[in-house]
């Protein structure tokens, strides 16, 4: 096998690894827009954290092979699903939305772009927000159940 042949099958199995990130985002992401408002929410961001965090090995890997982002027009203005944006009622701490918040905004500037080292530390800083949100919101759901459990004692 040449040179050319191995890294041709390199940048197909990255390619591969970049399309099923791409699916696991776009069903974290289904998630969150079909979502019922229910004690789910901390398992919706823990997934759509580590669907982040599969696009941005995937984008680490591709960049290191040479590869490039398609830019997507317009994304800058991009919104998350509806139980994702401000003033729709999140639980959770203020402080880590508004790093979401952030993090949301520079992965929608940076898919504007070709850079797929950009685009992979944008998915990393969202994995990085969404999962600890998930673990603030996930511990607020514990300490609900349990008062609620001794109360009804």
């Amino acid at each position: 096998m040449s040179f050319r042949d191995e890294l041709d099958r390199q940048r197909a199995q990255i390619m591969r690894a970049v399309r099923q990130a791409g699916n696991d985002w776009a069903e974290a992401m289904k998630a969150h827009k079909l979502a019922p408002p229910d004690a789910g929410f901390a398992a919706r961001l823990r997934a759509l954290s580590e669907a982040a965090e599969r696009e941005q090995v995937a984008w680490e890997h591709a960049h290191a092979a040479g590869l490039m982002w398609r830019p997507i027009p317009g994304a800058e203005n991009a919104e998350p699903p509806y139980e994702l944006r401000a003033g729709t009622g999140r639980r959770g701490p203020g402080e880590l939305w508004r790093r979401f918040d952030e993090s949301v905004a520079a992965l929608n500037r940076a898919i504007t772009g070709s850079s797929a080292a950009q685009v992979a530390d944008a998915f990393g800083e969202l994995s990085d927000a969404a999962g600890a949100l998930a673990d603030a919101i996930a511990g607020e759901d514990e300490a609900a159940a349990t008062a609620s459990s001794r109360t009804a004692a």
